[in-house]
């Protein structure tokens, strides 16, 4: 969340993300010390520039619970520029296949008033074009949040080394099976990754 600084497993993610993408592009968070050209930071410009040409994004993101509409990408301006779920929503992404939004509640809704409403950074990326998304219910464990994505991309890879979209409910249900089975007792730590799409 947004004031509370650095997630500590997010390099340990981007690591597996690395090994499972090798052509990805990635716009990462640099260290306070390290100078990085202002196209390889992540900023709602950069994000918006580069979504067009995806066909997977995976994401780190934030949910507002007091106005749905304003669920957000955690990126680098998002105090002066956030990326919010109606900045998503005039977009159209043909390459779309995949966003896994890897963070807390981003597809839920916490406020009582609007429980019937589906808006949230999960349906905000459905209505832009991805058909498959991968959110989270409530707040997630970030230890664990790697092992279920390491999982989730292991279980969508081919044979060839290729990664199929449309198997990514059935990754996701191997993922949180996997976990299921090595934690038992603890569903709060694995039941909250949802597969949005057909």
């Amino acid at each position: 969340m947004p004031g509370e600084g650095r997630l500590a497993y997010v390099p340990a993610e981007v690591a597996l993300l690395q090994a499972r993408l090798p052509h990805s592009v990635l716009l990462a968070e640099p260290p306070a010390a390290d100078h990085v050209p202002a196209h390889q930071i992540p900023t709602k410009a950069s994000v918006l520039e580069h979504l067009p040409g995806c066909t997977i994004a995976h994401f780190a993101g934030y949910t507002d619970p007091a106005d749905p509409s304003q669920s957000r990408l955690l990126l680098h301006d998002h105090r002066r520029d956030p990326l919010t779920v109606a900045a998503l929503a005039p977009l159209a992404l043909d390459h779309a296949q995949l966003a896994y939004l890897s963070a807390c509640s981003t597809a839920s809704v916490t406020d009582d008033r609007l429980l019937d409403e589906a808006i949230h950074l999960a349906s905000a990326f459905q209505l832009a074009g991805f058909p498959h998304v991968i959110g989270t219910l409530w707040a997630i464990d970030d230890a664990i949040a790697v092992e279920i994505a390491d999982s989730f991309y292991a279980a969508l890879t081919n044979p060839d080394g290729t990664l199929d979209p449309h198997r990514a409910a059935d990754a996701l249900h191997h993922a949180t099976r996997t976990q299921r089975d090595q934690r038992p007792a603890s569903p709060s730590l694995w039941a909250s990754h949802i597969h949005a799409g057909p």
